[in-house]
């Protein structure tokens, strides 16, 4: 493994040590290293890389969308929620400095696994993982 990308995993693991994506059940994330080998970040790529078939339902969220509602504060945020709020602008600001074509895939339907992933400087892939339930 290169040097970046080990500073890259380890900015990742630090920024997501303890956060949960929240939905119908609360999820960690996981930290994730794919070897791009020259390929493109595409639905196509995520698919085979994350084990899916080929025909499980994918979409593409723009980054900023994704994040929109996990970083902006709310009159109604208590202490905890402020928090998280810091967290996942820290979260945010990380895949953007290391990772800055990074893309969210949401793959599946109900537990909806959503990848965060980019292009290392190195052309390894890295990025997040985490699982949504929506029902």
């Amino acid at each position: 493994m290169y040097v970046m990308s080990d500073e890259v995993i380890r900015a990742l693991q630090r920024a997501t040590d303890g956060l949960l994506y929240m939905s119908e059940s609360d999820e960690p994330f996981e930290v994730l290293q794919w070897k791009g080998e020259g390929r493109r970040l595409d639905e196509k790529a995520v698919l085979e890389l994350s084990g899916h078939q080929t025909d499980t339902p994918i979409q593409t969220v723009p980054l900023d969308n994704f994040f929109a509602d996990l970083t902006r504060d709310e009159d109604w945020h208590g202490e905890k929620e402020k928090a998280d709020v810091r967290r996942y602008r820290n979260l945010l600001k990380v895949i953007r400095k290391y990772l800055p074509d990074a893309k969210v895939f949401r793959v599946g339907r109900i537990e909806v696994q959503i990848f965060i992933i980019g292009k290392t400087k190195y052309g390894e892939w890295a990025g997040v993982k985490t699982t949504a339930v929506e029902t």
